[in-house]
């Protein structure tokens, strides 16, 4: 098996990193490594439609043309190659408003929740069977009794524990209940690799919440928690709403096995609101050819001048995304990475950290938080971009994870991030040069090893 798989590696045209890794582990450990690829090594599934449906409510030609035009030109230049790989454009009638505190997203959650008249749609990579987790399914629950349509996807692997009686007030009640690609194949859909990374939260049609949040204690709760991560969501009224319900949606119907329906997008109702922000959502994955996600953020880091401040959980990025960051730093810009002092995957942090002496020596200015885990996805370029979403700054979320985030290109929306990164980075230490260089050769050849198989992780 193992001398019938390498071939097929090699003609699949991965991420050079990830073919290095797989090869490894086949052919010095075929016991091992054939059942694992089998197991987790699928990176593509079949689309989901011919052509993905993200467009099924665009804004007219004489809109758009407006809300470019508006646009500074680099910026104007990440939409066209957002737009020219499928995705959405960018809509201007949109109220933005960042949340970097735990308990505050918990109560304007639970109010979205509460307020919900005609329909609550949620996806998450986790629901906590924890009280969180039980108060949130108890008011889905409700609200379904109210009449209130509601739809809950859970993706197989995170709510291994929640997927299955957990829920069952809900669909008691009349909501509904998916599953995305559950782990073994005795359904047709399936995967153990691929995971729904998004977190979305679609109230009425018209009110949305994303970000890193999931639906657990670790990330939210009514009252404070030693052990909550530092996390950042986003709520949004208006057009990009309905961008991230069309994402829910397909989702959803790919899930049920259900055949897409455009009725389940109704027409645009939305005025100018008063914040008047503009955003473009992108809704990326395995099942998306031009990988719009991953070319955004490289475009942008490419495009960068003045500044460039990156907050992740997980930092394992690839040759490119490391080469824009360093070639940044030379040219002068200030480029800032803040990461967790130590994440809950220790197999992560070594193949991390063993990009940071590379990047320091560019010019790279690295932090560690400090206050506990931090799971935010942050970045901010030049004062004028910024993204915020669910996609780490790693290769699983760049090629493996089904993936959302919005691109906010509006002043004053780019600012709020940016004084999160900046709260962010005043809990954080400077990480020193002595650290970085004066490790043990047995540290060394750890973070040297995991780095080789970062892919598969």
């Amino acid at each position: 098996m193992a001398i019938i798989l390498i071939p097929r590696i090699l003609i699949e045209r991965r991420h050079p990193g990830a073919t290095i890794a797989w090869l490894l582990i086949i052919g010095l450990f075929p016991f091992v490594g054939v059942p694992v690829y089998f197991l987790i090594g699928g990176r593509r599934v079949k689309k989901i439609s011919k052509k993905k449906d993200w467009c099924a409510m665009e804004e007219s030609t004489d809109i758009l043309a407006s809300i470019k035009d508006e646009l500074p030109p680099n910026n104007r230049k990440i939409a066209d190659l957002l737009m020219h790989a499928g995705m959405f454009s960018p809509s201007a009638n949109n109220k933005v408003n960042i949340i970097d505190d735990g308990m505050t997203a918990y109560k304007v959650l639970v109010n979205l929740l509460e307020n919900a008249t005609s329909s609550i749609e949620i996806s998450t990579f986790i629901l906590g069977r924890d009280d969180v987790g039980r108060t949130l399914v108890n008011l889905l629950a409700c609200k379904a009794k109210e009449g209130v349509k509601v739809r809950l996807l859970l993706d197989a692997l995170g709510c291994l524990r929640t997927k299955g009686k957990y829920v069952k007030p809900i669909k008691d009640a009349g909501g509904e209940v998916a599953v995305f690609f559950p782990l073994l194949p005795l359904r047709r859909r399936w995967s153990a690799n691929l995971r729904n990374h998004r977190k979305m939260v679609i109230v009425d049609e018209n009110r949305a919440m994303i970000g890193g949040m999931n639906l657990a204690r670790e990330y939210m709760g009514p009252d404070p928690y030693q052990k909550r991560w530092k996390d950042v969501c986003m709520v949004i009224s208006g057009k990009g709403a309905e961008h991230i319900r069309n994402v829910f949606i397909q989702d959803w119907v790919y899930s049920t096995g259900k055949v897409f329906d455009r009725n389940l997008l109704p027409p645009s109702v939305f005025k100018n609101t008063v914040n008047n922000s503009v955003i473009q959502v992108v809704g990326d994955g395995p099942d998306v050819n031009e990988r719009p996600l991953y070319s955004g953020v490289l475009a942008a880091l490419n495009q960068a001048r003045e500044n460039i401040w990156a907050v992740t959980p997980y930092f394992v990025p690839d040759d490119p995304i490391t080469a824009s960051l360093e070639l940044a730093a030379r040219t002068g810009c200030d480029v800032r990475l803040i990461i967790p002092e130590r994440s809950n995957h220790p197999l992560v942090d070594l193949a991390g950290r063993s990009f940071l002496p590379e990047l320091m020596d560019a010019g790279v200015h690295l932090y560690c938080y400090q206050p506990g885990m931090l799971h935010a996805k942050l970045i901010s370029i030049d004062r004028q971009l910024a993204v915020v979403g669910s996609a780490n700054m790693d290769m699983r979320s760049f090629y493996l994870n089904f993936e959302i985030a919005t691109f906010l290109y509006s002043l004053k929306d780019v600012e709020e991030v940016s004084k999160v990164i900046e709260s962010i980075m005043g809990k954080s230490r400077r990480i020193s040069r002595d650290e970085i260089t004066q490790k043990s050769s047995v540290r060394k050849f750890t973070e040297d090893i995991c780095r080789v198989f970062s892919p598969l992780l």
